[in-house]
């Protein structure tokens, strides 16, 4: 699983914000490290001058003038004291901060040095035994403050205030950034459903407004498309029906009662066809506003109907009711093929409703002899018939599962068909709430 996030804007926040941080921090140390050094090389400079001073001062005195010098000279960071003797000096002589090499730099060559303890970064401590040319030693015990060491708080104050700053102005970039894209990803949603909606704002960098300018003339073109397609299809219709209009009047000087019977039978099986092939071109099956429903009382209204003629069907639905946002005659329609298709395929037919995360699902299960695996998915093309015979009642015109399917993705669902493991076949009809 990537630790990425999903959405664009997440992503670039993450990247700049990173980036910054990460530049920040390393910009930080590398101050720091710098101004450490620099304050240790100062310090050690200033604190061996006023060493070598004080050397020089002791060292032009004699006897017990020596030792008071000494005392008066001392302060409570740096305490100096003469000596007979001095220790000897540690195995490995440390030049930090410069403060050793300056030191003897000072005092020239011949004035022996013998460090005890030595200055190191963070704690500028240290002892010192510096040889008399009158005889002896003088020790020095010294140390500086520790605040001139310390982190300066005030950096990371500063530096925490412009972070802030600095994300702040990041977050606002990368959302103005994204907001067209998103604004681009619901209207091409939304597209589907209504292809009059308003055109987009063609605003922002020069990429974005591109993208606007490509979606609105794809917007216009699927308009334009769709309207020639209206007006084409009105046109068929309406030159299929007169011819069918006129055999419909011929039929009528038919003598023969049985013939014209047989002629009108199939003058209305084509004129359904037609009428039923010409609303799925157009749309039809789906051309209805959005409304809130009580899907329960829609599907035992369905079951109902079915019941009064007679027919095996049992329905299962959650004791309470159900609202849901669908185009009412549009899903009644499509449930009612899946419902009319199980009746054709078994004579017992249950319908099961179930809520799932975020869904609503309903069964319908027959008692057929289902379909073969590679024909479960090919009924949904339209005009697709697993039966090949003309007659409506058994094979029908073919469109049945395919408005079924095109219900189901304007409602953002899906359909799906499978054999039951005891024989039959499940229609699994799912739709987002």
């Amino acid at each position: 699983m990537s630790l990425l996030p999903r959405t664009l804007f997440g992503r670039l926040v993450l990247l700049m914000a990173g980036g910054l941080v990460l530049a920040q921090l390393l910009g930080a140390a590398l101050h720091l490290s710098e101004r450490q050094r620099t304050i240790g090389t100062t310090v050690g400079h200033e604190l061996a001058q006023r060493v070598a001073a004080v050397h020089r001062a002791i060292d032009s005195q004699n006897g017990s003038a020596r030792q008071e010098l000494a005392e008066r000279l001392s302060t409570p960071r740096q305490h100096l004291s003469v000596v007979a003797q001095a220790p000897e000096a540690v195995t490995s002589v440390s030049e930090t901060f410069e403060f050793l090499s300056h030191l003897a730099e000072v005092l020239g060559r011949e004035t022996a040095i013998r460090p005890v303890v030595l200055p190191s970064a963070g704690d500028f401590m240290f002892e010192l035994y510096l040889e008399l040319k009158s005889g002896g030693w003088l020790r020095i015990e010294g140390s500086v403050p520790r605040a001139i060491f310390s982190w300066p708080l005030h950096l990371f104050g500063n530096l925490t205030l412009m972070l802030t700053i600095v994300l702040l102005l990041i977050w606002g970039v990368a959302r103005m950034t994204v907001r067209p894209l998103t604004r681009l990803a619901q209207a091409a949603r939304g597209l589907g459903d209504d292809l009059h909606q308003p055109p987009l704002v063609e605003e922002g960098p020069s990429e974005v407004r591109e993208a606007a300018q490509a979606f609105n003339a794809m917007q216009r073109r699927i308009r334009h498309d769709i309207e020639e397609r209206e007006r084409f299809l009105a046109a068929v219709s309406h030159d299929l029906k007169t011819p069918v209009t006129r055999m419909r009047l011929r039929s009528e000087l038919l003598i023969d009662d049985h013939l014209r019977e047989r002629f009108r039978r199939d003058l209305d099986e084509m004129q359904q066809m037609l009428g039923g092939a010409l609303d799925f071109l157009r749309g039809k099956a789906v051309d209805e506003a959005i409304c809130p429903i009580d899907i329960v009382a829609l599907l035992e209204s369905l079951v109902d109907d079915q019941l009064e003629m007679g027919h095996e069907i049992a329905l299962t639905v959650p004791s309470v009711s159900l609202r849901f946002a669908a185009r009412p005659q549009a899903l009644r329609r499509a449930i009612g093929n899946l419902i009319n298709n199980a009746l054709k395929d078994g004579q017992h037919v249950n319908v099961d409703l179930q809520l799932e995360a975020g869904a609503l699902c309903i069964l319908v299960e027959d008692e057929g002899p289902g379909l073969p695996v590679d024909e479960l998915d090919k009924v949904f093309e339209p005009f697709y018939r697993m039966e090949r015979s003309r007659n409506r009642e058994t094979g029908g015109v073919g469109l049945g599962l395919a408005i079924v399917r095109q219900v189901a993705w304007r409602h953002g669902g899906d359909i799906t068909l499978s054999n039951r493991p005891g024989g039959g076949l499940r229609a699994l009809l799912r739709l987002p709430q």
